[in-house]
């Protein structure tokens, strides 16, 4: 079932270029893994353990939250999505609240990144039968959270983006490139022009 649904990543991939997307999802091209994605997965679960000890939750005291979720897998066959998102922070007021963990020297929240948390708030609307309003960016080697707000408008723009992108695997069209830096680090640079 998990092949006919599309991957959260497929979404950051996406609107990082969707070029990316085209090489992986319709040419079936295999990302290698870099050595900063490698180091991204050893911190993930460094970053699982520190939560443990901190005195906060992300920004939230411990009285209020209620429970804390490592690496949840949710789905919406419906919606068509998959996606594990990092840390799901459930507070004793019922609220839902993702947070992705990220591994760079960004200054700022990239869209492809709030695009990921818009996907993340809706898989976790339907697992837990709530309204996710906001998510955080938790940068671990700057101790730096962000909070993004999730309004409703964001994601209805996302469950047109997410037709956009199989239009594009289906089409089998190779998209424009997204010109730009990320050009000097993609893994795809090899087969793009």
């Amino acid at each position: 079932m998990v092949d006919d649904l599309l991957a959260v990543s497929d979404i950051t991939q996406y609107f990082y270029c969707p070029r990316k997307v085209y090489f992986m999802k319709t040419l079936g091209i295999k990302i290698k893994a870099k050595p900063k994605m490698d180091m991204g997965k050893e911190e993930h679960d460094k970053e699982h353990r520190r939560v443990k000890e901190r005195k906060t939750v992300y920004g939230f005291s411990e009285e209020d939250v209620a429970q804390v979720i490592h690496s949840l897998a949710v789905e919406d066959i419906n919606l068509g999505l998959y996606g594990m998102v990092d840390t799901t922070i459930i507070l004793k007021s019922g609220e839902v609240v993702p947070v992705d963990v990220k591994y760079s020297d960004a200054e700022s929240v990239r869209i492809n990144w709030k695009k990921q948390l818009t996907a993340y708030a809706l898989l976790l609307e339907t697992r837990f039968k709530t309204i996710v309003k906001r998510g955080f960016v938790y940068f671990p080697s700057k101790h730096k959270q962000i909070h993004i707000d999730i309004p409703d408008e964001a994601k209805t723009v996302l469950k047109q983006d997410i037709q956009k992108i199989k239009e594009l695997i289906n089409s089998e069209k190779m998209p424009n490139v997204s010109k730009g830096k990320q050009c000097s680090y993609c893994e795809m640079k090899k087969f793009c022009t």
